[in-house]
């Protein structure tokens, strides 16, 4: 009797913590290890902020998500990535913009364990990037945890980034975590925190050393309906630190924006 009365309760729990659809997002920065299920297809369009460095500048990048279930435990998807940026002209003083296609991306993600029913989920991810003057492959280990009402993420990050018009490789190591509380079933409020470190060579042959690095933390939020979820986030930079961070300057406004803000938005079809 007790048993039963554990795996019903261990049931009903995994039911209120799990949303509709398994793998809605309630992270921006961060990605959990939930899957869409075999023969499910979905819709995401991203839209990314970045805001201030020495002087005015604005960018935003959009990145339009064909994502599909493969089988229950793997995903694929396919990116279109384009950008723009604004920035003040130091010799007119005027704001020069420009835009400009980022390439295509190929996801793919395998989950190993599932974050409700084992001690903690998991899963491999590997994106890769194609874009006219530069390829960059992505490769991420993640793992996540939901207990009750809690929702706990972290992920390691590499990139490699291959530059064919300047002929620089460019390596980034980067973390991510986050923690966040369900205020209803589809509603849920945290914080989310990022570590970025950027690494290159000084000179063409030279070894690579730490170029920019920086740590963001903010809030996020997600809400869900039955056909469509949405998430974002705000995140500052709260400092800087590498090469390129001057003494006594605290953040890294070379490599990186003083802000950066997310929203993520996934169409059930």
């Amino acid at each position: 009797m007790f048993i039963r009365r554990f795996l019903f309760l261990g049931s009903l729990l995994s039911l209120c913590a799990a949303p509709a659809w398994a793998n809605e997002r309630h992270f921006t920065r961060s990605n959990e290890s939930a899957t869409l299920p075999a023969g499910t297809v979905e819709i995401e369009p991203w839209a990314t902020a970045r805001l201030g460095r020495d002087g005015y500048f604005t960018g935003i990048d959009n990145r339009l998500e064909f994502e599909a279930g493969v089988t229950d435990r793997l995903q694929t998807a396919l990116y279109l990535n384009w950008s723009g940026e604004g920035a003040r002209n130091p010799v007119t003083n005027g704001i020069d913009t420009s835009s400009k296609h980022k390439g295509i991306s190929s996801e793919w993600k395998l989950r190993l364990t599932d974050s409700v029913a084992d001690p903690i989920g998991s899963a491999l991810y590997l994106e890769v990037t194609l874009a006219p003057k530069s390829v960059e492959i992505e490769s991420k280990i993640l793992l996540d945890k939901r207990v009750g009402p809690w929702n706990v993420v972290c992920n390691a990050v590499y990139e490699f980034e291959r530059n064919y018009e300047e002929s620089i490789n460019e390596h980034k190591f980067s973390a991510t975590a986050g923690v966040a509380y369900f205020l209803a079933e589809r509603v849920s409020l945290g914080l989310e925190a990022l570590d970025l470190n950027v690494l290159e060579p000084a000179a063409p042959g030279s070894p690579n050393e730490l170029k920019h690095g920086a740590i963001f933390a903010g809030p996020v939020l997600s809400y869900g309906q039955d056909r469509w979820w949405l998430a974002a986030s705000v995140t500052p930079q709260l400092f800087g630190y590498g090469k390129a961070v001057a003494p006594g300057r605290g953040l890294d406004l070379d490599g990186f924006e003083r802000m950066q803000a997310r929203v993520l938005m996934g169409i059930h079809l």
